[in-house]
């Protein structure tokens, strides 16, 4: 996985990892829940494309996307799809292909073994839907050439097969100073103040971190007047 970085005018640097075509499994805390909003939009605004977030209900909310983002303008790049069952998360997920345009750089799939654990499901089910649903993430990934970001609710025998089908994997723990990303061939120590001064992963965190990587971006945003919402659709 490579890294991407930016001088400061403080002479700190500032690094994010940037996201390879294929499967990448984010592992974290939930001291550092917004970790994947500031992931998803570094990537957006370092590519220049759009992105195909397939959410549980609760993770593509405007404020913390907007937050971390140099402009509200990032929500026009970022359509949403909600599932709220096992089965209109794995329609979405198989929907994909018409979701995804020649402009999408990325598709996100928050926690997605959440529904798929129902007790509902007969035996051996909701892993076979699991299953159903990583291979439609796989091949949309080796067709369109993209990334593909994912995070898991459990790390146990039923998720295996994330993990089994992650062509990276991407570990984001907090530390005394900041988070550190981690992969299974370096590490990526974000410590943006001097002095080791502490620093808490918040919104405004990763605000900080993106603002300072704007020169690395292709199409700066410009602040709009008005307030913008994430463009969303729900399953049938």
């Amino acid at each position: 996985m490579r890294e991407q970085n930016q001088r400061s005018a403080s002479g700190s640097s500032t690094y994010l990892p940037a996201l390879d075509p294929g499967i990448t499994l984010l592992e974290h805390s939930s001291a550092t829940d917004t970790v994947i909003h500031a992931l998803a939009v570094d990537h957006l605004l370092l590519s220049g494309g759009d992105a195909v977030w397939i959410d549980p209900g609760t993770h593509a909310q405007t404020a913390p996307l907007t937050e971390v983002a140099p402009s509200n303008r990032i929500l026009d790049r970022i359509r949403v799809a909600r599932g709220f069952t096992p089965f209109q998360h794995l329609d979405l997920l198989r929907s994909l292909p018409d979701l995804c345009s020649d402009d999408t750089s990325l598709v996100v799939v928050p926690e997605i073994d959440r529904y798929y654990r129902d007790e509902s499901l007969f035996a051996d089910e909701g892993k076979e839907m699991l299953l159903s649903g990583i291979a439609s993430l796989a091949t949309i990934a080796r067709e369109s050439d993209v990334p593909v970001l994912l995070t898991q609710t459990a790390e146990d025998t039923f998720s295996d097969p994330i993990r089994t089908a992650a062509d990276q994997h991407l570990v984001c723990e907090q530390t005394p100073f900041g988070p550190r990303f981690q992969t299974p061939n370096d590490e990526t120590l974000v410590y943006p103040g001097e002095g080791g001064r502490w620093v808490q992963t918040t919104l405004s965190f990763w605000a900080d971190i993106l603002a300072a990587r704007e020169p690395l971006y292709d199409q700066p945003l410009e602040d709009p007047t008005g307030t913008r919402e994430v463009s969303s659709c729900g399953a049938n």
